[in-house]
């Protein structure tokens, strides 16, 4: 799946479950010229304590992203995000500090109360991540969820953390 079919299809997912996506704007352009984006979702109360963050980077993670949207916490956060790296993701080149700073804009908007925050990062590793979330979110303990290959596996790793109080 190119990066412009998985966008739509990670959009439509969400439309049809009812879940406002934001999109930010990347600064290269896809290889036809078009803007590229990183999207993300948020399920759950702005005020709880404890959240998931979900990371996609490519077709896969956008697969088990949308296979995430019926999952919705109780009194916690899910938040997920699609297309980590947009220009990665299109094969063209992109600004590696872009990323990072987009995910410390996601977690100063959807996660600046949460206390407790687990991190599932889809297909790959990628040790960008935990850094950006502990720097934006200095009072938050953050744990590594177990790479989930299907979304069975991720399901289960993140009733596991919400089951755990």
């Amino acid at each position: 799946m190119t990066y412009r079919a998985a966008r739509r299809a990670f959009i439509a997912a969400c439309e049809k479950a009812h879940i406002d996506t934001v999109a930010r704007l990347h600064p290269s352009k896809g290889p036809d010229g078009k803007p590229l984006f990183m999207d993300c979702a948020a399920l759950g109360p702005r005020h709880a304590t404890r959240a998931v963050l979900v990371v996609g980077h490519d077709a896969v993670g956008t697969d088990l992203l949308m296979q995430l949207l019926d999952v919705p916490p109780k009194d916690a956060r899910l938040v997920l995000v699609h297309a980590f790296d947009p220009a990665a993701f299109a094969g063209v080149p992109g600004d590696p500090g872009w990323p990072p700073a987009m995910l410390g804009a996601v977690a100063t908007e959807d996660l600046s109360r949460v206390r407790s925050l687990a991190v599932m990062v889809l297909g790959r590793a990628d040790e960008s991540v935990k850094p950006v979330l502990q720097e934006k979110l200095p009072l938050a303990a953050i744990a590594d969820l177990p790479l989930a290959r299907d979304a069975a596996q991720a399901r289960k790793a993140i009733a596991a953390f919400f089951a755990g109080g």
